[in-house]
């Protein structure tokens, strides 16, 4: 993975403002609304459909458009309702809560606005079957325990007979750890809610105090363990991904370091039970070819290294499935990505162009103990500089073949991302090549080092870009299904207060330096990891800037932090690089040959200055606005 831009990543808070719109033909709007009709009645009648959450949105999109156009007109109330509506149906599904709050926020939003229209009685109506419903639900759950509140009040029962005597524990950590102790009581019977979440993990902040205070101490183990139990809670409750993130974290990190603590076998079954314990294959460890090798494994020896299909079976895994195939290109460089559902081992080879038999170069990716997906497009079409085609197809009974057909190349690189699992192949053109644009680099490079190197006047940060820099890619973290921290004020997430932060760091960057600025995403997108760097690297970019609103366990954290490229060696640089990059701390570690090899060529020694100017300005501002 090769990018040629400065990497910087840092985290601020500010707020966003409401985008205005124009009006638009009663005819065209009245087209426009009964595109939008038909698109939520083809949805409905469509059960598989409803299952993909970008179904839903491209209807809510075509409503919201013509709304927008005209919000006081009389196509207005009709959208806005049937907006609410979709988001209370898009919840049946996705169970996520602030679908929910959406579409009763909307409804409400009609009942206030629209009194005259007839959409006022039916945002009434529905309304009054949510709230009716959910009387229902809260009564069931006083007269009957969920299985949260079993859960929960279990680990109340079982820390109270695993108790460490307290003659060694330093008054801190008692302190914290009494204060932790009483709120996760109250939690116990309770339901975490959006709003609500914000009490939730004030309480894990107070186990995780409680921790740090003395990590070796007799407290330690058995607060780590409730702070995962909180964070099972939240994940049960409010299903965000991150939060059973962090629950296992915690529950290896307590098999880990203490493992005769009581706790520890605690942990071990409840691992077991989230499936973290379940062996990975052999077949990853002997079949995944370093990125700088091309050997090729015969496929007598695939079968053989990859483990037997019925054993697999046996222990609940069965054959991975491979999901999609996925490409983003310019003439210098391409990207195609294979997702599978779990994760398998895997070889690559280049095979020559081949006169007699008319075949281009080919690159195949064999996965073991693999299959193809029943609706998987098996080819997609490229034809770009580099690339015409890429296919899939079972190779064996037990093993899926992906083959990119190759125009032209100079260099390539293959590796593999988890959480989930996809393979990435990353193809450059000769002029595109990392080591050509390294090379072209050097001199302008060599310069800006020198004098980056010494102390920078005040106002001398343009002129130095200028050196370099001519496009400049802003990255706003999150988005989508992945909402970041949550916000102090309930309902307000991370991915929306940096994308209002991101467009306007570009608007500066354009208008005060006189710079390309290109943002990630412009809307609530969700994009991968390689989704954000395949952009940059397509797109050329000489700086890459994400922003993000940072969160920590401990909440006497507060300030910014200014984040370059390097590898993360400490804890809690490990642990902020897993949590904004949607992974895991255990598979950071797989990042760090990647990163080696992108270290190569990135601008290290310009990024670090760059990042000191950064921090240093915005701590100096803020202390100028008091």
């Amino acid at each position: 993975m090769h990018i040629n831009f400065l990497v910087l990543l840092f985290f601020l808070i500010t707020l966003s403002s409401p985008v205005n719109s124009k009006g638009d033909s009663a005819s065209e709007l009245n087209r426009r609304f009964l595109e939008a009709e038909e698109c939520a009645a083809a949805l409905r009648q469509n059960p598989h459909a409803m299952k993909y959450r970008d179904k839903w949105e491209q209807c809510i999109e075509k409503y919201q458009g013509v709304y927008r156009k005209n919000p006081e007109g009389v196509w207005a109330p009709a959208s806005l309702y049937n907006i609410g509506r979709l988001y209370l149906e898009l919840f049946k599904h996705s169970q996520n809560p602030s679908d929910r709050e959406k579409g009763m926020e909307l409804l409400s939003r009609v009942q206030e606005k629209f009194s005259e229209s007839k959409y006022r009685e039916h945002s009434s109506e529905e309304l009054q079957r949510i709230q009716t419903a959910a009387h229902l639900q809260e009564d069931t759950a006083k007269k009957e325990p969920t299985e949260l509140n079993r859960f929960m009040t279990e680990a109340v029962l079982q820390e109270s007979t695993t108790r460490t005597p307290s003659a060694s524990v330093s008054p801190a950590q008692e302190k914290y750890f009494k204060e932790a102790q009483t709120c996760f009581k109250k939690l116990s019977i309770t339901r975490p809610t959006e709003s609500g979440r914000r009490e939730w993990m004030l309480c894990i902040g107070r186990f995780h105090n409680a921790y740090l205070e003395d990590p070796e101490g007799p407290l330690s183990a058995q607060a780590l363990y409730l702070e995962a139990v909180l964070y099972i809670g939240l994940h049960k409750g409010l299903k965000f991904s991150s939060d059973q993130r962090a629950a296992r974290e915690n529950f290896e990190r307590i098999v880990e370091d203490f493992p005769n603590s009581p706790f520890a076998k605690k942990a071990e079954e409840q691992l077991k039970v989230m499936g973290a314990l379940r062996a990975t294959p052999k077949a990853a460890a002997k079949l995944t070819v370093p990125s700088s090798g091309s050997t090729e494994l015969p496929e007598s020896k695939l079968r053989k290294s990859s483990p037997a299909p019925g054993k697999l079976r046996d222990e609940g895994t069965g054959l991975a499935v491979v999901q999609q195939l996925q490409y983003w290109s310019d003439p210098s460089y391409t990207r195609v990505v294979i997702h599978a559902d779990q994760e398998v081992g895997y070889n690559h080879h280049l095979l020559r162009k081949d006169p007699e038999l008319n075949k281009p170069p080919r690159l195949y990716v064999d996965l073991g103990n693999s299959t193809i997906d029943d609706g998987l497009q098996t080819s997609i079409p490229i034809n770009d500089d580099l690339l015409s085609h890429a296919r899939a197809a079972r190779y064996t009974p037990d093993s899926v073949r992906v083959v990119v057909d190759i125009k032209s190349f100079d260099s390539y690189n293959v590796f593999s991302l988890r959480d989930p699992f996809r393979i990435v192949i990353d193809v450059w053109g000769k002029n595109g090549a990392p080591h050509a644009a390294e090379k072209r680099a050097e001199g302008s490079r060599k310069g800006t080092a020198d004098k980056l190197s010494g102390k920078v006047p005040r106002g001398a940060l343009a002129r130095q870009l200028a050196l370099g820099v001519r496009r400049i890619v802003v990255d706003p973290g999150h988005g989508g299904k992945d909402f970041g921290a949550p916000g102090f004020v309930p309902g307000v997430h991370e991915k929306d207060l940096v994308l209002a932060i991101s467009k306007r760091v570009a608007a500066k960057i354009r208008d005060d330096l006189g710079l390309e600025a290109i943002l990630t995403r412009t809307g609530d997108r969700y994009l991968t990891l390689e989704e954000r760097t395949a952009f940059a690297n397509t797109r050329h970019a000489d700086l890459f800037v994400s922003i993000h609103t940072n969160a920590s366990r401990d909440p006497r954290a507060y300030g910014i932090e200014t984040y370059f490229l390097n590898l993360a060696t400490d804890d809690e640089s490990i642990r902020v690089a897993a949590m904004e990059n949607a992974t895991s701390t255990k598979n950071i570690s797989d990042l760090h040959s990647i990163l080696n090899d992108l270290l190569k060529n990135a601008k290290i020694n310009e990024s670090r200055h760059l990042a000191s100017l950064v921090q240093d300005s915005l701590i100096a501002n803020m202390n100028q606005r008091g």
